[in-house]
Order: C-alpha cells, then sequence, then structure tokens
C-alpha cells in the first residue's frame, strides 16, 4: 500500500499536469470505487484549484468541494489511458482525462463538500510544523501499545505503513514489540529523528517501489535501495550482520534486527 512519501510523489506529479483542468464529465466504470451518490452533479463543470495530501489520502481541490482518493493496495492515479481495471475517469474540457486504475479495486475516490472535516480523524502530519519531539515523547507515554501498531495507527499518526516504520525503529534502536509508553527519551528523540529523514529521502527518491508502485507515466520510486531492514529477512544486518528476523505483529510482517534494536518494556 503506497505511505506518504508515495502519496506524496502522486501529489506532486498532478500538481503539474491537473490544476486548473475543468472537469467536463465524470465516468464510474465500478460504482463501488466512487462513494457518492450526487457526485455528478457536484463534480461536473467545477474546476480543479489545488492538489494536496493529508496522511496517506490524495485531496483534489475544486471551487467547492473535494475529490478525496485512497490508492489503497493498486490504485493509480494517470493521465494516461490505462488498456483494463480503469475505476473511474475524470474527462476535462481541455480534452485531457484522468484515469484510476485499479486492478485489485480496492481504492476509492470519494467527493465530500468538506475534506478538512471528513479526514479530522487522522492524527499530526510527521512532516508538519507542529510534530516536535517534546510533543511525540508526550503522545507516547500516553499510551501503553506495542509501538510498531501504534504507529501504523493512523488516529495516532498520519501517513506511516509498514515499510517506514519498520525502518525508523531500526534506526532508532527500538524493537518493534516495546512499550510506547516505556521507550527512553533520548530513544524517543532518535525515532522522531528517524521518522522523519527517512520519509523526506524516501519523497526526494520519488517513494519506494517494492511491488508494484507506479506513478505519473509509469514511473516507479529508488528508496527500496535504501532499505536496511524491510525485506531482508534472514540476511545480514548491515551493522552487526546478525540475520534480520521477520515476525508477524499484528497481523503485519515486520522486520527488526535483535542485536541493534532493544526492546523496552518497562
Amino acid at each position: 500500500m503506497p505511505e506518504l512519501p508515495e502519496v506524496e510523489t502522486v501529489v506532486r506529479g498532478l500538481r503539474n499536469t491537473i490544476v486548473g483542468e475543468t472537469i467536463s464529465e465524470l465516468e464510474v466504470g465500478w460504482d463501488k470505487a466512487f462513494e457518492t451518490d450526487d457526485a455528478y452533479d457536484a463534480v461536473v463543470n467545477k474546476t480543479i484549484k489545488t492538489v494536496d495530501r493529508r496522511a496517506k489520502y490524495i485531496i483534489i481541490r475544486l471551487d467547492t468541494g473535494a475529490l478525496v482518493v485512497h490508492l489503497r493496495m493498486t490504485g493509480k492515479l494517470t493521465p494516461v489511458y490505462p488498456e483494463k481495471h480503469v475505476t473511474v475517469t475524470l474527462h476535462f474540457t481541455s480534452g485531457k482525462s484522468l484515469y484510476f486504475q485499479d486492478a485489485r479495486k480496492f481504492g476509492r475516490m470519494t467527493y465530500t463538500p468538506d475534506p478538512d472535516d471528513m479526514l479530522s480523524h487522522l492524527g499530526p502530519e510527521p512532516l508538519g510544523p507542529d510534530f516536535s519531539v517534546a510533543i511525540f515523547r508526550k503522545m507516547l507515554k500516553s499510551k501503553k501499545r506495542l509501538i510498531k501498531p501504534l504507529l501504523l495507527d493512523q488516529t495516532f499518526l498520519a501517513g506511516l505503513g509498514n515499510i517506514y516504520v519498520d525502518e525508523a525503529l531500526f534506526q532508532a534502536g527500538i524493537q518493534p514489540e516495546s512499550l510506547s509508553n516505556a521507550i527512553p527519551a533520548k530513544n524517543a528523540a532518535w525515532l522522531h529523528s528517524a521518522i522523519q529523514s527517512i520519509l523526506q529521502n524516501s519523497i526526494d527518491a520519488q517513494g519506494t517501489t517494492v511491488l508494484n508502485f507506479s506513478h505519473g507515466d509509469n514511473l516507479t520510486g529508488t528508496y527500496q535501495a535504501a532499505l536496511q531492514v524491510y525485506g531482508r529477512s534472514k540476511e545480514p544486518c548491515l551493522i552487526c550482520e546478525h540475520p534480520i528476523k521477520k515476525i508477524k505483529l499484528g497481523q503485519r510482517g515486520t522486520h527488526f534486527c535483535p542485536t541493534c534494536q532493544k526492546k523496552f518494556l518497562r
């Protein structure tokens, strides 16, 4: 599933291709992909003012209201006509179009008059100006949960997914089964720094392509070359050479180094 860097990469590409376009027609190829009954009248003849992101959601802001998109597992927004798996199409008065391609059909596009209210349940943005070390330490202390599932909770912190949580915990020296409120202040600070630097570096690399993430005209990310633990089960740790371990935690595959990462429980 695309995480914050991948979604940010898609958003930046869309800003260069669809801002200023006026929607002439909405074509829904699969009913469940578009989750608003009266969307046609709300969307057609509206102009796209900007495109931005909240967590893993793409927000296409119109004259009034917005289209909110979640790509889920295999969703892709492309200006190039795909031969198959098109669930929603936005046609523009310029003659161009934007296609929502989704092989597994988990992705969703929704019209909402107030996208900020719709997404108000989400936690803070990890790259936002208000996400300080002090605030993060208080957030961790306020919960008594396993750190890996907690960081995946979008109501706690928005935008992180399996890949970047594993990588950040490795850089901070924290085992994923640690309790959030038991993490020492210095490790919490390292984790805060790791989250921000990893996300920014991945954005600079246009995301991570492990299975099927692509953007624009079938472009792929390159951050996978920098991954230190994710997807490296049984391979030697790049620091201590101990084999990377993979476990199931919260129904998610989780990678870590048993030597370099410490478990904090009290």
